[in-house]
C-alpha cells in the first residue's frame, strides 16, 4: 500500500486530513507534518523523515507539499536525500497540494495502484480541480447550451 505524507504550512494538513475522513472514512497510511509559526524549520525535516518512515511498507511514499520551494517542500528534498538509495527512490514529492490531490492518493492507494501510475493521476488530478466560476459567464454559457 501507498504511503501519504501530506506536509504543509500551519495546520493545513491536518484539515486535509480531517476532510479526507469526512468523505472516504478512515484513512490509513497517511501522516501529516505542520510547519506552525515559531517552529524551527530544520526539526522539520526530521518530522518527514519520521513520517515517511511511518507510512513506507515498500510500496513507495508519496509526499503532498503545500508550496514548490517552500520549507515543507525543500525540508522534504533534504529528507528524503538522507534515506537509504532503495527508500529514495520511491519516494515522490508533489506540491501544490489540495483537496481533489488527497482524495486522487487516498484513492490510488485503495486500489493498490502503481506508485508511478499514482503519482501522474495525482498531478492530474490536481490540474482538472481548478476552475473558475462567474454567475455571468454561467448564465452565457447556459443559453449557448439552450440552443442545440
Amino acid at each position: 500500500m501507498i504511503g501519504i505524507v501530506i506536509a504543509t504550512h500551519g495546520c493545513l494538513s491536518d484539515g486535509f486530513k480531517d476532510a479526507a475522513s469526512v468523505v472516504i472514512g478512515s484513512v490509513e497510511r497517511l501522516e501529516t507534518v505542520n510547519l506552525n509559526l515559531g517552529d524551527a524549520v530544520d526539526e522539520l525535516g526530521d518530522k518527514i523523515a519520521k513520517a515517511i518512515h511511518k507510512v513506507d511498507d515498500d510500496d513507495g511514499v508519496i509526499i503532498l507539499a503545500d508550496l514548490l520551494s517552500a520549507s515543507p517542500y525543500n525540508q522534504t528534498v533534504l529528507a528524503t536525500s538522507k534515506l537509504d538509495e532503495h527508500l529514495q527512490s520511491q519516494v515522490h514529492l508533489i506540491s501544490g497540494v489540495n483537496f481533489p490531490m488527497v482524495l486522487e492518493a487516498i484513492n490510488h492507494q485503495l486500489i493498490d495502484t502503481n506508485i508511478g501510475e499514482a503519482v501522474q493521476a495525482i498531478v492530474e488530478q490536481g490540474k482538472q480541480g481548478i476552475e473558475n466560476w462567474n454567475a455571468l459567464s454561467a448564465s452565457t454559457d447556459e443559453e449557448d447550451e439552450d440552443e442545440f
